[in-house]
Protein backbone atom coordinates (compact mmCIF):
# COMPACT_ATOMS: atom_id res chain seq x y z
CA UNK A 1 0.00 0.00 0.00
CA UNK A 2 1.35 3.42 -1.02
CA UNK A 3 2.28 5.34 2.13
CA UNK A 4 1.80 8.70 0.46
CA UNK A 5 -1.79 7.77 -0.39
CA UNK A 6 -2.33 6.74 3.22
CA UNK A 7 -1.02 10.10 4.41
CA UNK A 8 -3.33 11.89 1.98
CA UNK A 9 -6.29 9.85 3.24
CA UNK A 10 -5.63 10.81 6.86
CA UNK A 11 -5.19 14.47 5.94
CA UNK A 12 -8.39 14.54 3.86
CA UNK A 13 -10.41 12.96 6.68
CA UNK A 14 -8.87 15.28 9.27
CA UNK A 15 -9.73 18.38 7.22
CA UNK A 16 -12.96 16.99 5.75
CA UNK A 17 -12.00 18.10 2.26
CA UNK A 18 -9.90 16.93 -0.68
CA UNK A 19 -9.31 20.58 -1.62
CA UNK A 20 -7.95 21.50 1.82
CA UNK A 21 -5.84 18.33 1.89
CA UNK A 22 -4.36 19.29 -1.47
CA UNK A 23 -3.58 22.80 -0.26
CA UNK A 24 -1.85 21.46 2.85
CA UNK A 25 0.14 18.74 1.06
CA UNK A 26 0.89 20.61 -2.16
CA UNK A 27 -1.37 18.69 -4.57
CA UNK A 28 -4.15 19.83 -6.86
CA UNK A 29 -7.67 18.69 -6.02
CA UNK A 30 -7.70 16.52 -9.13
CA UNK A 31 -4.41 14.97 -8.06
CA UNK A 32 -5.81 14.17 -4.61
CA UNK A 33 -8.97 12.72 -6.15
CA UNK A 34 -6.97 10.50 -8.48
CA UNK A 35 -4.78 9.25 -5.62
CA UNK A 36 -7.80 8.37 -3.50
CA UNK A 37 -9.55 6.68 -6.43
CA UNK A 38 -6.39 4.65 -6.98
CA UNK A 39 -6.35 3.68 -3.30
CA UNK A 40 -9.99 2.59 -3.47
CA UNK A 41 -9.20 0.47 -6.53
CA UNK A 42 -6.28 -1.06 -4.65
CA UNK A 43 -8.32 -2.10 -1.61
CA UNK A 44 -11.36 -3.08 -3.70
CA UNK A 45 -14.11 -1.06 -2.01
CA UNK A 46 -15.19 2.59 -1.52
CA UNK A 47 -13.43 4.47 1.27
CA UNK A 48 -15.22 7.83 1.13
CA UNK A 49 -18.60 9.44 1.21
CA UNK A 50 -18.65 12.78 -0.63
CA UNK A 51 -21.31 15.37 0.11
CA UNK A 52 -21.90 19.10 0.42
CA UNK A 53 -20.38 18.97 3.91
CA UNK A 54 -17.15 17.44 2.62
CA UNK A 55 -15.69 13.93 2.71
CA UNK A 56 -16.06 11.26 5.37
CA UNK A 57 -15.16 7.59 5.63
CA UNK A 58 -17.42 4.70 4.72
CA UNK A 59 -17.82 1.94 7.36
CA UNK A 60 -15.14 -0.03 5.47
CA UNK A 61 -12.87 3.01 5.55
CA UNK A 62 -13.44 3.42 9.29
CA UNK A 63 -12.56 -0.25 9.83
CA UNK A 64 -9.34 0.16 7.86
CA UNK A 65 -8.29 3.43 9.52
CA UNK A 66 -6.48 2.00 12.60
CA UNK A 67 -4.39 -0.29 10.39
CA UNK A 68 -3.48 2.62 8.12
CA UNK A 69 -2.40 4.67 11.13
CA UNK A 70 -0.38 1.69 12.42
CA UNK A 71 1.31 1.38 9.03
CA UNK A 72 2.28 5.05 9.04
CA UNK A 73 3.50 4.76 12.65
CA UNK A 74 5.77 1.86 11.66
CA UNK A 75 7.08 3.88 8.72
CA UNK A 76 7.73 6.89 10.97
CA UNK A 77 9.60 4.63 13.42
CA UNK A 78 11.82 3.25 10.63
CA UNK A 79 12.53 6.77 9.35
CA UNK A 80 13.43 7.88 12.87
CA UNK A 81 15.75 4.89 13.31
CA UNK A 82 17.54 5.80 10.07
CA UNK A 83 17.73 9.46 11.08
CA UNK A 84 19.10 8.63 14.53
CA UNK A 85 21.70 6.25 13.08
CA UNK A 86 22.87 9.09 10.85
CA UNK A 87 23.08 11.36 13.90
CA UNK A 88 20.33 13.67 12.62
CA UNK A 89 17.64 12.83 15.20
CA UNK A 90 14.55 13.91 13.27
CA UNK A 91 10.95 12.80 13.57
CA UNK A 92 7.44 13.55 14.78
CA UNK A 93 6.02 12.83 18.23
CA UNK A 94 2.23 12.88 18.69
CA UNK A 95 0.96 13.38 22.24
CA UNK A 96 -2.62 13.06 23.48
CA UNK A 97 -3.09 14.92 26.74
CA UNK A 98 -5.47 16.45 29.24
CA UNK A 99 -5.60 20.25 28.95
CA UNK A 100 -4.25 20.51 32.50
CA UNK A 101 -1.26 18.30 31.71
CA UNK A 102 -0.51 20.18 28.50
CA UNK A 103 -0.37 23.44 30.47
CA UNK A 104 1.36 22.25 33.65
CA UNK A 105 3.71 19.56 32.33
CA UNK A 106 4.49 19.97 28.66
CA UNK A 107 5.88 23.49 28.09
CA UNK A 108 9.00 23.10 30.23
CA UNK A 109 9.66 19.52 29.11
CA UNK A 110 9.28 20.40 25.42
CA UNK A 111 11.48 23.49 25.85
CA UNK A 112 14.27 21.38 27.39
CA UNK A 113 13.79 18.58 24.88
CA UNK A 114 13.86 20.78 21.78
CA UNK A 115 16.94 22.59 23.01
CA UNK A 116 18.75 19.24 22.64
CA UNK A 117 16.71 17.76 19.77
CA UNK A 118 15.34 20.58 17.57
CA UNK A 119 14.63 18.10 14.76
CA UNK A 120 11.80 16.44 16.71
CA UNK A 121 8.40 17.98 15.88
CA UNK A 122 5.54 17.78 18.40
CA UNK A 123 1.86 17.38 17.56
CA UNK A 124 -0.34 17.93 20.64
CA UNK A 125 -3.97 16.76 20.83
CA UNK A 126 -6.01 17.70 23.90
CA UNK A 127 -8.91 15.54 24.97
CA UNK A 128 -10.63 13.51 27.66
CA UNK A 129 -9.46 10.24 29.17
CA UNK A 130 -11.77 8.29 26.88
CA UNK A 131 -10.58 10.13 23.80
CA UNK A 132 -6.90 9.70 24.67
CA UNK A 133 -7.39 5.96 25.21
CA UNK A 134 -9.03 5.66 21.78
CA UNK A 135 -6.29 7.76 20.14
CA UNK A 136 -3.67 5.41 21.56
CA UNK A 137 -5.56 2.34 20.44
CA UNK A 138 -5.97 3.49 16.84
CA UNK A 139 -2.46 5.01 16.51
CA UNK A 140 -3.68 8.61 16.34
CA UNK A 141 -1.14 9.49 19.07
CA UNK A 142 2.08 7.87 20.26
CA UNK A 143 1.93 8.82 23.95
CA UNK A 144 -0.91 9.74 26.29
CA UNK A 145 -0.73 12.01 29.33
CA UNK A 146 -3.82 10.85 31.15
CA UNK A 147 -5.19 9.18 34.26
CA UNK A 148 -4.95 5.46 34.94
CA UNK A 149 -7.87 3.41 33.61
CA UNK A 150 -7.77 -0.18 34.81
CA UNK A 151 -10.01 -1.43 32.00
CA UNK A 152 -7.57 -0.24 29.30
CA UNK A 153 -4.83 -2.44 27.86
CA UNK A 154 -2.09 0.17 27.52
CA UNK A 155 1.06 0.30 29.65
CA UNK A 156 1.04 3.03 32.30
CA UNK A 157 3.86 4.89 34.06
CA UNK A 158 2.64 6.67 37.20
CA UNK A 159 3.70 10.31 37.62
CA UNK A 160 1.61 11.87 40.39
CA UNK A 161 -1.62 11.78 42.36
CA UNK A 162 -3.97 14.65 41.54
CA UNK A 163 -6.53 15.32 44.32
CA UNK A 164 -10.21 15.38 43.38
CA UNK A 165 -12.05 18.27 45.05
CA UNK A 166 -15.64 19.26 45.72
CA UNK A 167 -16.51 22.28 43.55
CA UNK A 168 -19.34 24.41 44.96
CA UNK A 169 -21.18 27.60 44.02
CA UNK A 170 -20.47 30.59 46.24
CA UNK A 171 -22.94 30.58 49.13
CA UNK A 172 -23.72 26.86 48.90
CA UNK A 173 -24.35 25.33 52.37
CA UNK A 174 -21.42 22.91 51.94
CA UNK A 175 -18.97 25.85 51.71
CA UNK A 176 -19.33 26.15 55.50
CA UNK A 177 -17.59 22.78 55.85
CA UNK A 178 -13.80 22.40 55.92
CA UNK A 179 -14.16 19.08 54.09
CA UNK A 180 -17.13 17.61 52.26
CA UNK A 181 -18.09 13.98 53.00
CA UNK A 182 -18.76 12.33 49.68
CA UNK A 183 -22.10 10.94 50.89
CA UNK A 184 -23.45 14.51 50.96
CA UNK A 185 -23.57 14.42 47.17
CA UNK A 186 -26.41 11.88 47.32
CA UNK A 187 -29.38 13.38 45.44
CA UNK A 188 -27.57 16.73 45.05
CA UNK A 189 -27.91 18.61 41.72
CA UNK A 190 -24.67 17.50 40.09
CA UNK A 191 -22.63 18.40 37.02
CA UNK A 192 -20.30 15.69 35.77
CA UNK A 193 -18.16 14.54 32.88
CA UNK A 194 -20.03 12.23 30.53
CA UNK A 195 -19.42 8.55 31.24
CA UNK A 196 -17.73 7.76 27.92
CA UNK A 197 -14.99 10.32 28.52
CA UNK A 198 -14.64 10.13 32.31
CA UNK A 199 -12.14 7.81 33.95
CA UNK A 200 -12.30 9.13 37.51
CA UNK A 201 -15.49 10.74 38.85
CA UNK A 202 -18.10 8.13 37.86
CA UNK A 203 -16.00 5.28 39.36
CA UNK A 204 -15.48 7.31 42.55
CA UNK A 205 -19.21 7.87 43.05
CA UNK A 206 -20.09 4.28 42.17
CA UNK A 207 -17.51 2.89 44.61
CA UNK A 208 -19.00 5.07 47.36
CA UNK A 209 -22.54 4.01 46.43
CA UNK A 210 -23.55 7.61 45.72
CA UNK A 211 -26.24 8.54 43.21
CA UNK A 212 -26.30 12.31 42.67
CA UNK A 213 -29.06 14.09 40.77
CA UNK A 214 -27.16 14.58 37.51
CA UNK A 215 -28.36 17.75 35.79
CA UNK A 216 -25.72 18.18 33.10
CA UNK A 217 -22.97 16.09 31.55
CA UNK A 218 -20.11 17.16 29.31
CA UNK A 219 -16.45 16.57 28.55
CA UNK A 220 -15.12 20.13 28.83
CA UNK A 221 -13.57 21.11 32.17
CA UNK A 222 -14.23 24.80 31.66
CA UNK A 223 -17.93 24.40 30.86
CA UNK A 224 -18.47 22.20 33.93
CA UNK A 225 -16.71 24.71 36.20
CA UNK A 226 -18.71 27.56 34.64
CA UNK A 227 -22.00 25.77 35.30
CA UNK A 228 -21.04 25.41 38.96
CA UNK A 229 -20.19 29.13 39.08
CA UNK A 230 -23.68 29.92 37.82
CA UNK A 231 -25.30 27.86 40.58
CA UNK A 232 -26.56 25.04 38.37
CA UNK A 233 -25.18 22.35 40.65
CA UNK A 234 -22.10 21.02 42.42
CA UNK A 235 -19.32 18.89 41.02
CA UNK A 236 -16.11 17.00 41.71
CA UNK A 237 -13.11 18.04 39.64
CA UNK A 238 -9.31 17.54 39.63
CA UNK A 239 -7.15 20.09 41.42
CA UNK A 240 -4.65 20.30 38.55
CA UNK A 241 -7.34 21.75 36.30
CA UNK A 242 -8.86 23.96 39.00
CA UNK A 243 -5.46 25.58 39.55
CA UNK A 244 -5.75 26.88 35.97
CA UNK A 245 -9.25 28.29 36.28
CA UNK A 246 -9.63 31.22 38.66
CA UNK A 247 -13.41 31.16 38.71
CA UNK A 248 -16.06 32.33 41.14
CA UNK A 249 -16.55 29.04 42.97
CA UNK A 250 -15.40 27.36 46.19
CA UNK A 251 -13.39 24.13 46.49
CA UNK A 252 -13.18 21.77 49.42
CA UNK A 253 -11.31 18.48 49.99
CA UNK A 254 -13.41 15.33 50.00
CA UNK A 255 -13.85 12.87 52.85
CA UNK A 256 -12.41 10.35 52.34
CA UNK A 257 -9.62 11.88 50.27
CA UNK A 258 -9.88 11.05 46.57
CA UNK A 259 -7.32 11.22 43.77
CA UNK A 260 -6.79 10.46 40.13
CA UNK A 261 -3.50 8.82 39.19
CA UNK A 262 -1.85 10.79 36.39
CA UNK A 263 0.87 9.40 34.21
CA UNK A 264 2.12 8.32 30.82
CA UNK A 265 0.12 5.84 28.76
CA UNK A 266 1.79 3.78 26.01
CA UNK A 267 0.39 1.15 23.67
CA UNK A 268 3.39 -0.98 24.67
CA UNK A 269 6.58 -0.01 26.49
CA UNK A 270 8.36 -2.53 24.22
CA UNK A 271 7.30 -0.85 20.97
CA UNK A 272 8.69 2.69 21.09
CA UNK A 273 10.06 4.89 18.34
CA UNK A 274 13.44 6.57 18.98
CA UNK A 275 11.72 9.92 19.62
CA UNK A 276 9.37 8.28 22.13
CA UNK A 277 12.30 6.74 24.01
CA UNK A 278 14.08 10.09 24.24
CA UNK A 279 10.95 11.93 25.31
CA UNK A 280 10.21 9.40 28.05
CA UNK A 281 13.70 9.98 29.43
CA UNK A 282 12.95 13.70 29.70
CA UNK A 283 9.54 13.12 31.26
CA UNK A 284 10.98 10.78 33.89
CA UNK A 285 13.77 13.26 34.63
CA UNK A 286 11.46 16.26 35.02
CA UNK A 287 8.24 14.80 36.41
CA UNK A 288 8.93 11.56 38.26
Amino acid sequence: MDLKKCEVLLTAISLGSFTKAGEKLGYTQSGITQMMKSLENEVGFPLFYKGHKGVSLTPEGEALLPSIRALLFSNETVNQEISFLKGLKKGTLRIGTYVSCSIHWLPDIIRRFQADYPGIIFQIMEGSGGEIAKWLEDFTVDIGLTSFQKDKSYDFIHVEQDPLLAVLPVGHPYTKLEKVPIELFENQPFIIYDRVNDADIHPLLEKAGITPDIKFTGKNDYSIASMVEHGLGVSIMPRLFLSLYDGDYVTRPLVPNAYRNLGIALRSSKDLSPAMKLFLQYVKKNLI
